[in-house]
């Protein structure tokens, strides 16, 4: 007897390890593992270079596999306000990265990019990571920290209640945390904060599952139609900044501070959506930005007469980059065959404070731009209004006008209901 003891122990030793690596290799996960035909998801996301991290919910199910075996052909949906835009997605196998997409949703897809499937910067299907590691990776960042798991958590987000693993890291005095169950091929819940240097950092992204599960035919939630924009011609090009997009460097006038520049279309028509996408960086290191600045953009003809004003059509009396960058998309007032765009700093300083303005600058840029569609010269009504070259005299006289106008209203509440 004592030897078949001897024998089953033998036995179990040399079995063990193997048992033991099948069931840590169990525990690994990546981005997109296990997805296949049929699934769908749903979430609410919000990303600080989309309008400032304005909700958006993001729906998309897996159509079918790609005909070379290598991806998924997946159905996407963004629910942007009151804007619906639905297109093509495919995504890869061994990351979800959008490898391909309809126009129409580049935009969107991007943001899924940068909060869905961010996890993929450290764990991919050709090298998934596992919960009992210290460490995935470290962020970006200058002096980036270090990514891993920091424990287990059971919460309830809109898709229902799950045990998760959490993935974090500290930075400053927050926690960036994201949960996942290893069941669901992508995050249940995230947030995820800017890396700043001082003060509270505001969030880069968040997102909350919504629904998943199922379907071999395409879900009711996916079942609608791309809106177009009230008053827009429909022959108006999509935007599209993977594809079709114009990006530039410069420098202010003043040389405080470098504006760096994204538009798309790359060549739109006058009274077309434009985005223009802009961040305020620092001469020494563009990886630092300015938050809080205030400014504004406006259109002017040949002559530097005022065409329009982003801020005033907005009813406001500047725009403010919360973390130095911003994403604004509006309908192009300008001039044909060239639209002059002034970016004109005001400052520093939070939503309705008087800026500081030793920063104050201006940059300006010419778009490419074709006629109006049903109109005979693409020019826009006769201005009446004069945009100054804004040397740093004008740009304090405006920023005092602003200052003196809130203390105003301030002082007399019966007028707190006027718009700035």
């Amino acid at each position: 007897m004592p030897k078949y003891s001897i024998f089953v122990i033998f036995a179990f030793l040399l079995v063990a390890p193997v048992i033991l690596q099948s069931a840590h290799a169990t525990d690994t996960w990546y981005p997109g593992k296990g997805l296949k035909q049929g699934d769908y998801y749903s979430y609410n996301v919000c990303f600080t270079d989309w309008h400032n991290c304005a909700q958006l919910q993001m729906n998309f199910w897996v159509k079918n596999e790609t005909s070379d075996g290598s991806g998924w052909n997946v159905v996407f949906v963004a629910v942007d306000g009151s804007i619906v835009q639905k297109g093509i997605m495919t995504i890869g196998k061994i990351t979800p990265d959008p490898t391909s997409f309809d126009p129409n949703i580049s935009d969107y897809t991007a943001v899924y990019r940068s909060t869905v499937s961010w996890l993929d910067a450290f764990a991919t299907k050709n090298s998934p990571k596992a919960f009992d590691v210290p460490a995935w990776g470290r962020t970006g960042s200058v002096g980036g920290q270090s990514v891993g798991p920091v424990g287990q958590d059971k919460i309830t987000v809109g898709a229902g209640t799950f045990n998760t693993q959490v993935i974090g890291w500290h930075k400053g005095n927050v926690d960036n945390k994201i949960w996942i169950d290893t069941n669901i091929a992508f995050p249940v819940k995230a947030i995820v904060f800017v890396d700043v240097t001082t003060g509270t950092p505001p969030p880069d992204y968040t997102l909350e599952l919504l629904q998943s599960g199922n379907s071999q035919t395409e879900p009711a939630f996916l079942q609608v139609s791309s809106t177009t924009t009230a008053g827009v011609n429909s022959q108006c090009d999509p935007l599209n900044m993977e594809q079709d997009s114009v990006h530039n460097i410069t420098t202010t006038d003043s040389s405080s501070m470098i504006v760096e520049y994204r538009y798309s279309p790359s060549n739109p028509h006058n009274g077309c959506p434009i985005e223009l996408r802009l961040s305020f960086e620092k001469n020494f290191d563009q990886v630092q930005k300015y938050a809080s600045t205030q400014y504004d953009i406006f259109t002017v003809d040949d002559q530097g007469v005022k065409i329009s004003s982003l801020a005033q059509d907005k009813g406001r009396s500047s725009l403010v980059a919360p973390v130095g960058d911003d994403d604004n998309t509006f309908v192009l007032k300008g001039s044909t065959p060239l639209s002059h765009v002034v970016i004109a700093v005001m400052g520093t300083g939070s939503e309705g404070s008087l800026p500081d303005t030793s920063l104050a600058g201006v940059v300006k840029f010419d778009i490419k731009t074709q006629e109006s569609f049903g109109s005979t010269n693409g020019t826009p009504e006769t201005p009446n209004n004069v945009i100054p070259e804004f040397p740093l005299s004008s740009l304090m006289i405006m920023a005092i006008v602003i200052g003196l106008t809130i203390l105003f209203v301030r002082m007399h509440p019966s007028l707190s209901n006027i718009r700035l």
